[in-house]
C-alpha cells in the first residue's frame, strides 16, 4: 500500500494521500487524527509536521488561495504572477501565448491523471478576466477537493477525541505550535526549564563549573545538533510551546567522575544522565557521540 501521508513542495511538511480511498485507509486517516486528538489532549508533541491547508481543515476553517504558499511554494508563486500579470495592458498576448485551460494534471500522490477544474474546463482558456476563478479553483482542487476524504476522516479522528469546542479561537499557528512545539530550540528557555540532581560527590564548585561547560556547548551547537540533543534527551525533536507542554520537566543527573562511559538518557522522565568529566573537551566528545549514535538506555 502507498504511504498515508506525502511532502508536497516544502520539504518536511505533509499532507494525506488519499489513493483509492478504501475504506481501511480513511479509517487509517481516521486513527492518525485520534492520534493528534490525544497529542492534543495529553500535552505531547506530535513527530510529524502538517502542512497548513491540514491544520486548517482540522480547525474547521476554510482553506484558502494564499495556502497554497505553504504548500508548493514554487506553483504558487507563478499562478501569483498570473494574476499580477492580468492588471497588465498586454494580457491578452501574454495569456495566449500560456495557452492554460482550466484542467490540471495531478501527480500520482494526488490522484494521477487529468481532471477538469470546471465542466468542460479542457475547452475553456483561461485569460485575464477569468484567472482569478482559475486559481482559487486550481488550489482548492490540489489542497482540498484530491484529498477531501482523507481530511475529513482526519477531523473525525480529532473529535473523537475533543470535543469542537477545544479547537475554537485556534488559528493554524496556535494548533501548529501546540502539535509540533518551537522548532528552534532555544537555548535559554532549555536552560530555565532544566534541574540539576548531583550524584557525583563532588563541591559545588566543580559542579558549576561543569554546568557552565554543558550550556557553553548547547549553546555552541548547530541547530540540527539541539534538535538531536533534546529527541535524545526528552523523546521530542523540538521543545513544547510552554513549560506547561513538559511532563515531566527536564532533568540532568551528574553522575560520578568517569571518561569511559558515554550519556545516557531516560526519556520517559525527560533525564539526561551525564558522568562529571575531566574536562569540557571531553564532555563535548562524549555528548555529541553519545546524541549521534542515539544512545538511549533505562539507567
Amino acid at each position: 500500500a502507498a504511504p498515508l501521508f506525502y511532502s508536497p513542495g516544502k520539504r518536511g511538511y505533509y499532507s494525506p494521500r488519499q489513493g483509492r480511498a478504501t475504506p481501511e485507509r480513511i479509517n487509517a486517516f481516521r486513527n492518525v487524527g485520534r492520534i493528534v486528538g490525544l497529542c492534543l489532549l495529553q500535552n505531547d508533541l506530535c513527530p510529524m509536521f502538517l502542512n497548513r491547508h491540514v491544520l486548517k481543515y482540522l480547525l474547521g476553517r476554510p482553506i484558502r488561495f494564499h495556502d497554497l504558499a505553504f504548500f508548493d511554494p514554487v506553483v504558487y508563486e507563478s499562478l501569483r504572477q498570473l494574476v499580477v500579470d492580468a492588471e497588465t495592458g498586454d494580457s491578452h498576448s501574454l495569456f495566449a501565448a500560456l495557452d492554460l485551460n482550466f484542467s490540471l494534471e495531478m501527480c500520482e500522490e494526488e490522484g494521477g491523471g487529468c481532471v477538469e477544474l470546471i465542466q468542460g474546463g479542457r475547452d475553456v482558456e483561461v485569460t485575464a478576466l477569468n484567472v482569478y476563478d482559475y486559481v482559487r479553483k486550481y488550489a482548492q482542487h490540489r489542497m482540498l477537493l484530491s484529498q477531501e476524504k482523507a481530511l475529513e476522516a482526519m477531523r473525525m479522528g480529532v473529535l473523537d477525541v475533543l470535543p469542537e469546542s477545544a479547537l475554537e479561537g485556534l488559528t493554524a499557528e496556535d494548533l501548529r505550535l501546540l502539535l509540533n512545539g518551537v522548532g528552534d530550540i532555544n537555548v535559554a528557555a532549555l536552560v530555565s526549564y532544566t534541574s540539576f540532581n548531583n550524584e557525583s560527590g563532588e563541591p559545588p564548585e566543580r559542579l558549576a563549573r561543569f554546568k557552565r561547560w554543558l550550556w557553553a556547548i548547547v549553546d555552541k551547537m548547530t541547530h540540527l545538533e539541539r534538535q538531536d540533543l533534546v529527541y535524545f534527551w526528552t523523546g521530542s525533536p523540538a521543545l513544547p510551546a510552554s513549560e506547561e507542554g513538559f511532563q515531566p520537566m527536564p532533568s540532568v543527573t551528574i553522575r560520578p567522575a568517569d571518561d569511559a562511559h558515554l550519556p545516557t538518557a531516560n526519556t520517559c522522565i525527560s533525564r539526561l544522565y551525564i558522568p562529571l568529566y575531566s574536562s569540557r573537551h571531553v564532555l563535548k566528545h562524549k555528548l555529541l557521540l553519545a546524541i549521534k549514535t542515539k544512545n538511549f538506555g533505562f539507567v
